[in-house]
């Protein structure tokens, strides 16, 4: 087989490698960091305190966070969506050497999905123990 013919198959294998990888690049998680347990709230278990700021501030992007009883409860919300069958998912939630890392995902309406024409207000509440460590939201 010739050099050039060789070449040109390691760098097809290697185009492959990297595409079943991803196509993203994301910043390397230290070697210690560890998967945190976090439960999405239905709107009734939002604490009181927490569902007053979030209802002020509901229009606008928001970052915001709330400890009671030992329990950490963090909100992200996306403001003022154009149409209704927006949602919000958590990518990831992993606590770190340097704090909390917390990745939501604001997901549009599905196509074909039949939309209501008034504005929405998408947000998400998460709960998880409290470990007195930063929140990273990324």
């Amino acid at each position: 087989m010739s050099e050039m013919r060789r070449y040109g198959i390691w760098l097809l294998l290697l185009g492959a490698i990297l595409l079943l990888a991803g196509c993203s690049v994301a910043k390397k998680q230290s070697d210690q960091h560890q998967d945190l347990e976090c439960t999405v709230l239905k709107e009734d278990e939002i604490p009181q305190p927490l569902a007053e700021v979030i209802e002020e501030n509901k229009t606008k992007e928001m970052k915001l966070s709330y400890e009671k009883d030992g329990m950490l409860y963090i909100a992200r919300g996306f403001g003022e969506q154009k149409t209704g069958g927006y949602s919000i998912t958590t990518k990831y939630c992993y606590l770190d050497e340097d704090g909390i890392h917390i990745r939501f995902e604001l997901l549009g309406p599905s196509s074909g999905e039949a939309l209501p024409e008034e504005a929405t207000w998408p947000y998400i509440v998460v709960r998880l123990e409290k470990t007195g460590e930063s929140i990273l939201f990324e």
